[in-house]
């Protein structure tokens, strides 16, 4: 385990998006949700996605800001949040298949 590991759940824009809509999925991630953390590249293609679905961006902003998730620097990737903070959460199982037993915590929300 890494030195810098602080062992919380990491969401990526998938999972955010989830919470943000009330998606398939996000019962199970609001169990983790209070102490959850987001890289802030997910966090603003969160925001972003919003935005292109058609939400003012302050709006967005405050959608993403209200679900009180704390935002980690800019990291290479989410598999670098997640092994650097704790297991990470996403939807897309392609990453299990890509990188196999070499991801320890990487947890599916659906």
């Amino acid at each position: 385990m890494s030195p810098n590991c602080t062992n919380r759940p990491v969401f990526d824009a998938s999972a955010v998006l989830a919470l943000t809509q009330g998606e398939p999925g996000a019962d199970k991630l609001r169990n983790f949700q209070a102490g959850a953390v987001a890289n802030a590249v997910n966090a603003a293609d969160v925001v972003a996605k919003l935005v292109s679905r058609g939400m003012p961006p302050a709006e967005a902003q405050a959608a993403y800001d209200a679900l009180h998730l704390d935002t980690a620097p800019f990291e290479s990737g989410f598999l670098a949040a997640a092994h650097r903070h704790g297991p990470g959460w996403t939807s897309d199982r392609d990453l299990g298949s890509l990188f196999g037993s070499s991801v320890r915590a990487l947890k599916f929300f659906r």
